[in-house]
């Protein structure tokens, strides 16, 4: 019988063997304050208490279960099932060596693939986050097999999927009507387009609270934006959508939308609300968004040079992000990789006159860091370009290119984007560069009187 679950659980964290096989499994612990905060937001009102089951998916050294324990043991001791379930033996090993399954259920196995009949009235936890696959560049190591059949199984997958969005899904097909669950999750989910089914889904699903938690909590194992997502599933609450500030163990309420039909999901101010509400247009509505080649492109085509100084004529060096600085293009040479002014259209065909590029930013700061490619130069890279659409509603905007810069590169910007999209990404994606407000002359006129 454990004594003091608290040092259990502080012991399990600091053990090497644990330590060993966290980064391969996307495990990073949480913090007990975050743990209490969270059972915490279990709603008891709704339980029943008659057939009351929990779960702990990717339970790891249960802390979640544990929690609910020590914080609302009422609800423990009444519940027919206590469930933790975890893909790693190691992990279990640990867990039974030092008598921490103590009235809990620990089933090993791949959550993602495991399948039960119990459908439960709490799931709780801190599921792992990571794209799956055996490449060195990433830290859940799946094979290529079972990674084909999760994108079998789960609906919300698309592109570069972040496991734990296949945990969300997967937890709310297991949730009772009514059912709860409770997870720390990146912010991610809020606005990348990876996420869009995802979003779909909680949508047409039930109640999704989500509460910002920042991106100090896992520091410094991890450098990671956090929210907590509390998931009601309900037919009678579907598409309601409330986003809260966390702060000091207080809730404000920032957003709440009834109707949210699983668009981007972003914070807002009173700043940004003027500004919104003053622009007519949207970057997105004005210009189509390309991204540079990547290196690996670069590396392996066959027109393109790499040398310090290549002996032949009408060549041009290939930019990338560090030839970009505000308001400015550096036209020298920096990558060492050249191509031919003549097949640099081979490369991306909208290398052939001049346009707007903007680098990717850095999260916190706000700043876009936008500029005018006169020269109509091949990129590389974390490059973004924007290509003036030939529309009719583009007719209506009156600002040109070297306008639309100044207004990117402005603090108006700079204090929107941090406000909207706060840190949630290490850098701009073309997700938030497309919701840009971009205003007319007069609008913009507008905004200095008004907003500056």
């Amino acid at each position: 019988m454990i004594k003091n679950a608290d040092v259990e659980i502080h012991a399990a964290i600091v053990n090497n063997k644990v330590k060993k096989i966290k980064k391969d499994w996307g495990i990073f612990f949480t913090p007990q304050w975050v743990v209490d905060f969270m059972v915490d937001l279990i709603s008891e009102d709704s339980l029943n208490l008659k057939d009351l089951k929990i779960l702990e998916p990717a339970c790891g050294i249960c802390q979640f279960l544990h929690g609910i324990k020590k914080n609302k043991n009422h609800i423990f001791s009444r519940a027919s099932k206590r469930i933790g379930v975890e893909i790693n033996k190691k992990v279990i090993d640990y867990i039974n060596e030092n008598n921490l399954n103590s009235d809990i259920e620990i089933i090993h196995h791949d959550y993602l693939l495991w399948d039960t009949d119990d459908r439960f009235d709490v799931i709780i936890g801190n599921p792992p986050y990571g794209i799956p696959s055996l490449s060195e560049h990433y830290t859940i190591k799946i094979d290529n097999e079972t990674k084909k059949i999760y994108k079998q199984l789960y609906e919300t997958w698309y592109g570069k999927y972040n496991v734990y969005g296949a945990f969300i899904e997967k937890s709310i097909k297991l949730l009772k009507e009514n059912g709860q669950l409770i997870f720390i999750i990146p912010a991610t989910f809020m606005i990348l387009d990876e996420f869009k089914k995802l979003r779909i889904f909680l949508a047409k699903s039930g109640r999704t609270e989500i509460i910002y938690m920042g991106s100090d909590i896992f520091k410094p194992e991890a450098d990671v934006t956090t929210v907590v997502l509390k998931f009601i599933k309900s037919n009678t609450e579907k598409n309601r959508l409330l986003l809260y500030d966390y702060d000091k163990g207080e809730l404000k309420l920032i957003n709440k939308n009834y109707n949210w039909t699983g668009d981007v999901i972003l914070f807002s101010t009173e700043f940004s609300k003027k500004l919104d509400k003053i622009c007519s247009f949207r970057l997105g509505d004005v210009y189509t968004v390309r991204i540079s080649p990547r290196t690996p492109e670069i590396r392996h085509n066959p027109d393109v040079v790499k040398s310090e100084n290549p002996e032949i004529e009408n060549m041009l060096p290939i930019l990338n992000g560090r030839n970009l600085k505000i308001g400015k293009v550096i036209y020298k040479p920096i990558t060492n990789y050249w191509i031919e002014a003549n097949k640099k259209t081979k490369l991306r065909k909208f290398f052939n006159k001049p346009h707007i590029v903007v680098g990717l930013g850095f999260r916190g700061n706000g700043q876009v860091g936008a500029a005018y490619d006169y020269n109509a130069y091949p990129w590389m890279g974390d490059v973004y370009h924007l290509l003036r659409k030939r529309t009719l509603i583009n007719m209506e905007f009156d600002l040109t290119d070297k306008e639309v810069v100044d207004f990117l590169n402005s603090e108006i910007v700079k204090r929107y984007v941090k406000d909207v999209f706060r840190d949630i990404t290490y850098h701009f994606n073309i997700t938030q560069l497309k919701l840009i407000p971009l205003p007319t002359k007069r609008e913009l006129k507008k905004i200095k009187e008004v907003l500056s």
